[in-house]
């Protein structure tokens, strides 16, 4: 198996950072990139559940790579709608999940960096 390239494992660790206190687990992709989840992600009281895990692999090519997509738990809204567009039902990692597809085009290395991705898409799913 591939070991993570420094720039991953320096991701892993920003990613760990930022998230301190909840568990992050790490799984190495083979090709020098990560799967990455972290745990007890509080998302409000617009979903069933309003806490869950939030996924996404760094890829090898990262910093030059945008991290994409991003996956969480199965999730209800409460206000009984259905998911938006950007939303689908998958299975990730042997997990049911959600697909959260929200593409950074713009991505510039050294400025974005999967730490804030991942705050970003967890603020845009709280206010979907």
């Amino acid at each position: 198996m591939t070991e993570l390239t420094p720039a991953i494992a320096t991701a892993v660790d920003a990613v760990r950072e930022h998230f301190a206190g909840k568990p992050v687990e790490v799984t190495p992709d083979g090709a020098g990139g990560a799967f990455v989840i972290v745990n007890d992600i509080e998302i409000g009281p617009g979903y069933i559940p309003s806490t869950t895990w939030l996924g996404f692999q760094i890829s090898a090519a990262y910093p030059c790579a945008d991290v994409y997509p991003h996956y969480t738990g199965r999730l209800t809204r409460t206000d009984g709608q259905p998911h938006g567009p950007a939303i689908q039902q998958v299975d990730w990692q042997n997990r049911p999940a959600l697909q959260l597809s929200r593409r950074s085009n713009g991505w510039q290395a050294g400025i974005d960096n999967a730490a804030l991705k991942a705050e970003k898409v967890i603020t845009w799913l709280v206010t979907q």
